[in-house]
């Protein structure tokens, strides 16, 4: 007993976002270079999981610049070579391993950008403090300046009175 599901020109439209016509069209087309379709008992397609990803690798091709009848050629060339078209297990754990790297890129990133933020309050609070030890210098040396300013005025007005 065969448990492979198999889907409609329809359903396969609808599973790739084209119109059935152009499915039936791609299917002729393929099937013009040596392509086997199953069939039912009316003699319509019936499409397996291998068929899908033969139309939607065909209409990646199409969309990178391909024309229609370059993009069937290479799904026949697949085809009658044996090589699959399906992802394999490996590209499956390959984007598990780019998600999970993008993943902890983004955890990364934002740590980076946590830090920053530190330290950059870290830098305003020193600013601020160099701010407020120059500010207390200049009073210091006003008062010191003032002190000796005094100072000296006392010690002329002495020599003024010693002298008169």
């Amino acid at each position: 007993m065969n448990s492979e599901k198999f889907y409609s020109s329809k359903e396969v439209a609808d599973r790739l976002s084209i119109q059935p016509v152009t499915v039936r069209k791609y299917s002729q087309l393929l099937e013009d270079k040596g392509y086997i379709f199953n069939r039912d008992e009316k003699g319509w397609r019936r499409y397996s999981k291998n068929d899908l990803q033969a139309l939607k690798h065909l209409i990646n091709l199409k969309s990178d610049g391909k024309s229609v009848d370059e993009s069937v050629d290479v799904v026949a060339h697949l085809y009658h070579s044996n090589l699959s078209i399906l992802p394999t297990d490996t590209t499956l754990q390959e984007e598990n391993s780019l998600k999970l790297f993008m993943e902890n890129q983004m955890e990364f990133n934002k740590e980076i950008l946590e830090r920053l933020d530190q330290q950059e309050q870290f830098q305003e609070k020193l600013i601020q403090r160099l701010d407020e030890r120059d500010k207390n210098l200049m009073i210091a040396l006003n008062q010191s300046l003032e002190t000796q300013k005094q100072i000296a005025s006392t010690k002329e007005k002495k020599w003024w009175r010693f002298w008169r």
